[in-house]
């Protein structure tokens, strides 16, 4: 069902680089010496697309309850595309590349440094996670491979969450973290739903909606580690924008790809789809 998968994934990419837009504005708008947040409607406007996004692509993948969902790992996880075994590479460079900058240099402003470090430790890991299920997710017998590899991305996705709320506990603006805390955590579901088909645990629709609603909030977030209102950019917090930015890739991906593999429902004899 490719037109299907590019129906998904061009919402997705659309209404993410408006989410991203208004992010900017509104961290123009997050300014004072005292950290205080100006509360300009723009907020809200932030607050109503994620709840508008949610509930839109909830709707979009209820329409995919007519096709037939792949049950085994390599049917789920098959490219069809050209070029699709470097493309499935490139988060993983990316974040691979974003996880060796911040444990070089986690910033100049970031309270723990040390815990940054070890984060950007369990980026380089979850990366070679990423490449491992690149390579080896639509192949036969590699199951345990892929098992192992997931392990690796969700252990790079819980720590990153608990760095994050780390880092947060001391921020006053709740406006600079809730965003990229949410989009965190959406990672974290995203990993499980899509990896759940190596763990005897398959469900195409709710990885396709996990998978493009990270991928929203994680473009959405990618302005929050830079900040590129203008404060406080270094090599270490644009590692962090790195590694939104790897993670959205892999979503559309892995959305895209579970999107497409989607098969329509066989005929009964009645010459009705089968339920």
């Amino acid at each position: 069902m490719r037109s299907e998968a590019y129906k998904l994934s061009g919402f997705t990419l659309v209404i993410g680089a408006l989410g991203f837009l208004l992010r900017w504005l509104q961290d123009m708008r997050i300014a004072g010496e005292a950290g205080l947040a100006d509360h300009a409607p723009i907020s809200y406007l932030v607050l109503l697309l994620m709840a508008v996004t949610a509930v839109l692509l909830w709707l979009l993948c209820l329409r995919l309850k007519q096709f037939d969902e792949p049950q085994r790992p390599a049917d789920a996880f098959a490219g069809h595309t050209p070029f699709y075994g470097a493309i499935a590479l490139l988060p993983a460079v990316v974040l691979a590349l974003g996880g060796v900058v911040l444990a070089m240099k986690p910033g100049d402003n970031v309270l723990w440094p040390t815990m940054h470090r070890i984060c950007g430790g369990t980026m380089v890991l979850g990366a070679f996670g990423l490449g491992v299920l690149a390579v080896n997710a639509g192949k036969e017998g590699k199951e345990g491979a892929c098992r192992a590899a997931a392990c690796l991305v969700g252990l790079f996705a819980l720590f990153w969450l608990i760095t994050g709320y780390r880092d947060a506990a001391s921020d006053p603006v709740v406006w600079r973290f809730v965003v990229g805390i949410l989009a965190r955590c959406a990672i974290l579901l995203g990993v499980h739903h899509a990896v759940g088909f190596f763990f005897d645990s398959p469900h195409a629709r709710r990885a396709i909606y996990m998978c493009n609603f990270a991928a929203f909030l994680c473009v959405m977030s990618a302005i929050d580690g830079s900040t590129l209102a203008g404060e406080d950019m270094d090599l270490g917090s644009l590692s962090q924008s790195a590694a939104y930015i790897a993670m959205a890739m892999q979503f559309f991906i892995w959305g895209f790809v579970f999107t497409e593999n989607l098969k329509t429902k066989p005929l009964t004899p009645m010459g009705r789809e089968e339920k």
